[in-house]
C-alpha cells in the first residue's frame, strides 16, 4: 500500500437560484485502488452585499476513479435568512485526494 496526496482547486462563479456543483479531477503517478476526499478549506461568499446566513454546504464526493484519475465534485451553496436562492454567490473550494496507488 503506498498513499498519495493530490490537492485540487475548484472554482465557483457567481450563481443564484440553485445548488452549484462542479469537479475537478486529481491525477496520481500510478493506478488508483481506492480513494478519499477531505476538506481542506473555501472561500464562499455573496456577490450583492451583506446577508444574513441561514445555511452554508460544502460537501464532496468522489464521483470517478479511472486508472491513475480521480474525479471530484463538490456541492457548494449559500442561502440567505429569506430560505430562498435567490442571492448570487461565488468562491472556491480546497481538496485533499488522498489515494492508495500500486
Amino acid at each position: 500500500m503506498a498513499l498519495q496526496f493530490r490537492q485540487l482547486i475548484i472554482n465557483f462563479d457567481a450563481t443564484s437560484g440553485r445548488k452549484q456543483t462542479e469537479a475537478a479531477t486529481a491525477v496520481f503517478g500510478s493506478r488508483v485502488r481506492t480513494a478519499e476526499a477531505a476538506l481542506k478549506g473555501y472561500n464562499i461568499r455573496y456577490t450583492n452585499g451583506d446577508h444574513h446566513v441561514l445555511e452554508e454546504e460544502i460537501d464532496l464526493d468522489i464521483t470517478n476513479v479511472n486508472n491513475n484519475a480521480v474525479t471530484v465534485a463538490a456541492n457548494f451553496l449559500l442561502r440567505d435568512s429569506s430560505g430562498n436562492i435567490d442571492d448570487p454567490f461565488r468562491g472556491f473550494v480546497q481538496a485533499v485526494v488522498i489515494a492508495d496507488v500500486e
